[in-house]
């Protein structure tokens, strides 16, 4: 993850940051908040996630206001932001909650403003979309100097005494910190639950793989109550550690093209493989998040990972920027593929004898014909659809190889 953003002190930010918030929306009358497993089982399909960076498309979704960007964010199902780094890179973001201490790694509460900010900033987006989720990024592995106290054993140590170098791209020199370290990954959990018992968070995210140590002592501490997710990719050996025990995989991919070199990780293959082993395997309620990277332009890229997981899951998906573009991760369109309304799975995923995958939904048909299938397959049915990529209407249609397509009943 980078922002890559023109940068503050953290401190100065947050300051800016809380002004500007409690001149937005204020207090707003309070949207129906269900149970998070009510609000996960009652989303229609397709269901798109925000990580961290919002719809880059500010010609439709304009990004000037606080409520513009609640508005936005409200597209999604799902999303997370984690405030220290995002604020020291000077990101608006659409929660706010901001920790009550300059050391916000040993924070005993979010501060009082930005919480009742960032509460009526829920509701204002549950208002919008009452079936969202949201997630707080914890930081376990690295994070900016100014995150615990500089003399703090929940540090890694070089032989010389001095913090050891993490993360090369923020806005202050970061540095890792000890998960093994008990009384730290204490200190994790207990954050966790902060955000949780606040209101304002249903879940926590790990990134960088999570660490089973960590996650243990999560769950541990909040119970049941609220949602872990993990960034592990396509890595089925990660999900069997947390097997049961986590929410949900962020699966942070950026899957072959036709021409490319084939990959170890990160394949369309493997990332369906994944898919279903942790649709099998993770605590219930789920929100496993698929995404690609890819070209904002290549519509079938972004139509064959919506396809995916529409047909292998009940969770979420994003196409996003790669990664290595120097602007900030997970910047997105928001396509009218997204937009087609098709309610709520009607069966399983079903293997097609013609190599691609199907799966019925209420309203209509999902397709995934995968890259390695190498030919189109043909679609037939009793009665007339229409294909959510052109608008074209009839019984029968074909769909290439590395593509995935809607048709509506």
């Amino acid at each position: 993850m980078k922002f890559n953003l023109p940068c503050r002190r953290l401190s100065r930010t947050v300051g800016f940051l809380i002004a500007s918030l409690l001149g937005g929306v204020g207090d707003v009358p309070a949207a129906s908040d269900g149970s998070v497993t009510d609000r996960i089982a009652g989303r229609g399909f397709p269901s798109v996630f925000q990580a961290w960076n919002p719809i880059d498309l500010t010609n439709q979704f304009p990004l000037k206001t606080l409520e513009d960007r609640l508005q936005a964010a409200a597209k999604h199902d799902l999303l997370w932001e984690e405030p220290v780094s995002q604020l020291g890179y000077n990101v608006e973001l659409v929660l706010g909650a901001v920790w009550n201490h300059r050391h916000g790694g040993i924070a005993a509460d979010f501060t009082a403003e930005s919480k009742r900010q960032a509460l009526a900033n829920r509701q204002r987006m549950l208002q919008l979309n009452p079936n969202m989720v949201f997630l707080l990024e914890v930081r376990w592995r690295d994070a900016p100097g100014s995150f615990l106290p500089a003399d703090s054993p929940f540090w890694k140590r070089n032989p010389d005494g001095t913090r050891k170098q993490g993360w090369d791209g923020g806005p202050e020199p970061y540095y890792l910190m000890n998960p093994d370290n008990p009384d730290f990954a204490a200190n994790i959990a207990r954050q966790c639950k902060i955000a949780i018992d606040s209101g304002v968070y249903d879940g926590v995210m790990f990134d960088w793989d999570g660490y089973l140590p960590i996650v243990k002592k999560t769950r541990e501490i909040i119970g049941d109550r609220g949602l872990i997710i993990c960034n592990i990719h396509d890595r089925i050996n990660l999900g069997e550690q947390y097997k049961g025990m986590i929410n949900g995989a962020f699966m942070e991919l950026s899957q072959e093209g036709p021409g490319s070199p084939p990959r170890k990780l990160g394949t369309w293959e493997s990332s369906r493989q994944a898919l279903l082993y942790f649709e099998a395997n993770f605590a219930k309620p789920q929100v496993n998040c698929l995404e690609s990277w890819g070209d904002r332009k290549d519509l079938r890229r972004m139509r064959a990972v919506t396809a995916l997981a529409l047909t292998h899951s009940d969770g979420y998906v994003l196409y996003a920027d790669p990664n290595p573009l120097m602007t900030p991760d997970h910047l997105h369109d928001w396509y009218p593929f997204w937009d087609a309304k098709l309610g709520k799975p009607d069966g399983k995923c079903l293997a097609r004898q013609d190599g691609a995958y199907q799966r019925e939904f209420e309203r209509g048909t999902v397709i995934y014909n995968p890259l390695d299938n190498r030919k189109p397959v043909r679609v037939k049915f009793a009665s007339s659809r229409t294909r959510v990529a052109d608008g074209t209407k009839g019984t029968e249609f074909s769909v290439e190889s590395y593509d995935g397509e809607i048709f509506l009943k």
